[in-house]
């Protein structure tokens, strides 16, 4: 970035802990779990969904290591429906004991601002968290995840993709070829342990007392989504997104996980590795992508975001945070 991260004076002095859920993802479990580290997280629960491509064999290695994973073998017979899996993902969550939890998968790094988890205000001033997400904008001859880019040195040096669009179902069927990639996720989320009364499902939110639960949206905090990486990645989620769906329909009811519903179907032949090329940022992509206006850098996306909050604050005193789609 060019300008200098902040320190707050007062950074917050509590727990915090992880709950990362995961299936094969054997590139990534490692990355993600020393990137947590480096961030602040004290503790990490690996919420392991029977992974089978060497995954496990890394997460067991760390809980030998260190003693801040622990590894929870979640049983799939178990997480049937949305009840089942919130009430197993609270459960998790309740089980770490930490002043605050973030609830991620392994293709999701978490980006302060300053590089550290403590400094980011709404610990200090929330209950409940959303994080803003963006999918990572990954070339064919990239590795990915490249861990100095993950700096805060090295923000105006990651690529994200920054395209809203108002229906997202709806857009991606009428544009079908558009690169999926290009559309921002929903965010993710963070909250304090004591407050959690449920999980939503894919851990996009923490069920609270309105009454009781203050809300808020990070504008320090951001989260790069490594949606696609590598072919055999993403061959191997499908996969597992099929077998997925022909065990438990009653988790992708509706609108849920739409998309994977969309890829699972892309049975003829090459059209999921058309696909999975579309994604990515060729240079010719990369540039036109960049003419549109929305891929931009993680240091672009902050500078927005904190000019908009400080000049909030300069003109009327009070610590207004950028709403989720400004950007």
């Amino acid at each position: 970035m060019e300008r200098r991260p902040r320190h707050h004076s007062s950074a917050f002095s509590g727990s915090i802990a992880a709950l990362l859920g995961v299936k094969d993802e054997v590139e990534l479990i490692g990355p993600s779990i020393h990137h947590l580290r480096r961030i602040g997280v004290d503790r990490i629960t690996v919420a392991d969904y029977k992974s089978t491509d060497g995954t496990l064999d890394i997460v067991e290695t760390e809980a030998r290591a260190h003693h801040d994973v622990t590894l929870v073998h979640v049983d799939p017979t178990v997480v049937v429906d949305y009840a089942s899996a919130s009430k197993n993902d609270l459960a998790m969550v309740q089980q770490t004991g930490a002043d605050w939890v973030l609830i991620l998968d392994a293709d999701e790094f978490w980006l302060p601002v300053s590089g550290s988890l403590r400094e980011c205000e709404t610990l200090q001033t929330a209950d409940v968290v959303a994080v803003d997400r963006f999918n990572v904008a990954v070339g064919s001859d990239q590795v990915w995840p490249p861990p100095a880019d993950l700096l805060p040195v090295r923000y105006h040096r990651l690529p994200l993709l920054t395209r809203r669009v108002p229906r997202f179902r709806q857009f991606v069927e009428a544009h079908p070829l558009e690169p999926f990639v290009t559309i921002t996720p929903g965010p993710k989320v963070m909250g304090r342990r004591a407050v959690a009364q449920g999980i939503a499902p894919g851990g996009h939110d923490i069920i609270a007392d309105a009454a009781v639960a203050r809300r808020a949206v990070a504008a320090d905090l951001i989260v790069a989504h490594a949606a696609f990486s590598t072919w055999a990645r993403f061959e191997r989620k499908v996969r597992n997104i099929r077998d997925e769906l022909r065990m438990h329909p009653r988790l992708f009811d509706g609108d849920y996980a739409w998309h994977w519903k969309r890829w699972a179907e892309m049975t003829a032949p090459g059209a999921l590795e058309a696909e999975f090329e579309r994604q990515l940022a060729t240079p010719a992509r990369a540039e036109q992508w960049r003419r549109q206006g929305f891929l931009r850098t993680a240091a672009d996306i902050f500078t927005a975001r904190l000019g908009q909050r400080d000049k909030a604050q300069a003109s009327d005193g009070r610590a207004e945070y950028a709403p989720a789609g400004v950007i």
